[in-house]
């Protein structure tokens, strides 16, 4: 698509500037010019000098920048959130290690029933039981 305009802009502007002293000599040199416009580089080499010239030019520079530069910030703003939740998971792992090893007795076996410390003598040492 980005060709397609290259050779299209370039080739409207080859044929609105030829008769001026622009630099414009030739298709390629004006397909050039449309590589270095729509890339939002403008290296000033060769430009537009005349009103329908620099009208073409405005327009190839607007396209450009809905083309060309808009995409690649909803690109960045994907792979910015792509990179945030692969970030995520690793964090998580993290806390539920945190998590498990608080869980954890003084004899390395989790209380799976109450979810309390226990110790070796007795069983539920948090818990309180009157009878």
């Amino acid at each position: 698509m980005w060709a397609m305009g290259v050779v299209t802009f370039g080739s409207i502007m080859y044929y609105i500037e030829e008769d001026q002293q622009s630099g414009f000599n030739s298709i390629l040199k004006a397909c050039w010019w449309a590589v270095v416009t729509m890339s939002t580089v403008g290296y000033g080499d060769i430009y537009p000098t005349s009103v329908p010239g620099k009208l073409v030019g405005s327009v190839v520079v607007f396209l450009s920048m809905v083309f060309m530069a808009l995409p690649m910030t909803i690109i960045v703003s994907k792979f910015s959130r792509a990179y945030e939740e692969m970030k995520e998971p690793n964090a998580m792992v993290g806390m539920a290690e945190e998590h498990v090893s608080s869980q954890l007795s003084i004899n390395g076996k989790p209380d799976v029933e109450t979810g309390n410390k226990t110790d070796s003598n007795n069983k539920n040492s948090n818990n309180d039981t009157a009878l």
